[in-house]
């Protein structure tokens, strides 16, 4: 009777226990809702870029996700890539970092041992998001693989490039727009007769041909293609191995190509040192008749221009043929990654992969990664949707993805400065690339 009595009492006291613990458990549950995560996210994208993809898609997050605070910093997207590299250097970067496939990612990945960013696979294996979208299916997963495994998850695409133009300053010089995809010389042809002093007073005031001379990231995307198209490049074909032997920065090919582009922009272009931006601002003002784009220059030209003007003065023409070449393109993206250091990885990978969802792809004005949400972006972005399209049209191509890449591209950029702005002659200022170059790649 005794045994009986203590099993009883046992077997009451069961559920009250379980109810404890459950109780417990719950109550642990509800305490971690309830603190309050702050993420901090790196990124180098404009106010208007800002305030139109980023802050909403984080309101909406938030929203959701009451227990989550993202803290947006902002670094210029000249130093942003510097600044990132320091900040791994010293382990202080961002739980969230944008990144650029166009620019490396192994460069960064690699400064830490055991790498910089987390795998995501196992975040990502069979993940599907409440619209339904698939995270295994977005584009240019295989862009953001170290060691075989996904260190980042793509967020939006660009493609490039395609030659702007100004509808009513071409007509009036009475320039056909297929002088500017004809060839390399009908467009320097057509540039040459679009640079005018419309007014008389001695000083050119309308320019046809633009292109980036400030020694940054930029000026290296805005040059390369005509490099590739003219058979040159940094390796050939940027393709491996990469090793000092293979490199081809001072050869015929491109000391040719950047011979002509200095020309473009010595007889018709604006003088001194400037960025794309400073670039676009002119295009926008009308002082500057073409020059190269690619998707997300169309949203800094909306802000910049009238509505009347970028809705109807805007025309999109092909990059321009060298000889019987295919045209050489490139579409890049910008993924986001969970730094190795974050203390709430589960949370970052529930913000990066929201932003892969319909309602955040669609704020894009960049391309989405997001299959689905392409139909939608194309009628809200036109410009961008067709210069996808015929970006697309051509061969592809990247910069190599290797560690010694920041490295590599600072000399790029500092070379084709020195080009163009005369501080050396063409030559002697890929002589002075290639033989930096080879001291990186010999190390």
């Amino acid at each position: 009777m005794k045994k009986i009595m203590i099993i009883l009492c046992i077997v009451m006291l069961i559920p009250g226990y379980l109810f404890a613990a459950g109780g417990s458990e719950k109550a642990g549950s509800v305490g971690k809702a309830e603190e309050k995560i702050t993420l901090d996210w790196t990124f180098w994208a404009t106010e208007k870029e800002l305030d139109i993809f980023c802050r909403p898609a984080i309101a909406e997050f938030e929203k959701q996700n009451p227990n989550i605070h993202i803290n947006l910093i902002f670094i210029q997207n000249t130093d942003y890539f510097k600044q990132l590299a320091v900040d791994i250097a010293t382990n202080n970067e961002a739980d969230i970092v944008t990144l650029d496939t166009g620019d490396g990612i192994s460069a960064y990945y690699n400064i830490r041992k055991g790498g910089a960013f987390i795998p995501l696979d196992d975040y990502m294996k069979e993940y599907v998001l409440s619209d339904g979208t698939e995270l295994e299916k977005v584009d240019l997963i295989d862009s953001v693989k170290k060691d075989g495994k996904v260190v980042a998850l793509p967020w939006f695409t660009f493609a490039a490039p395609v030659t702007i133009y100004r509808k009513s300053v071409l007509e009036k010089a009475g320039v056909n727009p297929a002088e500017l995809s004809a060839s390399w010389e009908s467009y320097y042809a057509a540039a040459k007769k679009l640079t005018k002093d419309t007014n008389g007073d001695g000083k050119t005031d309308v320019y046809g041909f633009s292109h980036q001379t400030e020694g940054s990231v930029l000026l290296r995307w805005w040059t390369l293609h005509w490099l590739w198209e003219n058979g040159g490049g940094i390796f050939p074909k940027e393709a491996a191995p990469y090793t000092a032997d293979n490199l081809i920065w001072n050869s015929k090919e491109n000391i040719e190509a950047t011979e002509f582009l200095k020309k473009m922009i010595v007889e018709c272009g604006p003088s001194g040192k400037y960025t794309v931006n400073d670039a676009l601002n002119m295009f926008a003002n009308g002082s500057v008749a073409t020059m190269q784009a690619t998707t997300w220059c169309f949203a800094n030209l909306k802000a910049m221009m009238t509505e009347n003007d970028y809705a109807n003065d805007i025309g999109l023409a092909y990059f321009p043929n060298k000889g019987d070449k295919t045209p050489v393109n490139v579409t890049w993206g910008n993924p986001l990654a969970i730094s190795s250091n974050s203390k709430h990885p589960d949370e970052a990978f529930k913000f990066i992969a929201f932003m892969h969802g319909k309602f955040a792809q669609g704020l894009q004005t960049n391309v989405p990664v997001n299959q689905e949400a392409r139909a939608e972006y194309a009628k809200k972005n036109p410009y961008q949707a067709k210069t996808l399209d015929m970006v697309l049209e051509g061969e592809l191509r990247q910069v190599p993805d290797i560690v010694q890449w920041r490295e590599l591209d600072n000399i790029v950029n500092k070379s084709l400065e020195d080009a163009f702005l005369g501080a050396k002659s063409v030559k002697d200022a890929l002589d002075w690339g290639q033989k930096e170059m080879q001291a990186v790649m010999s190390r």
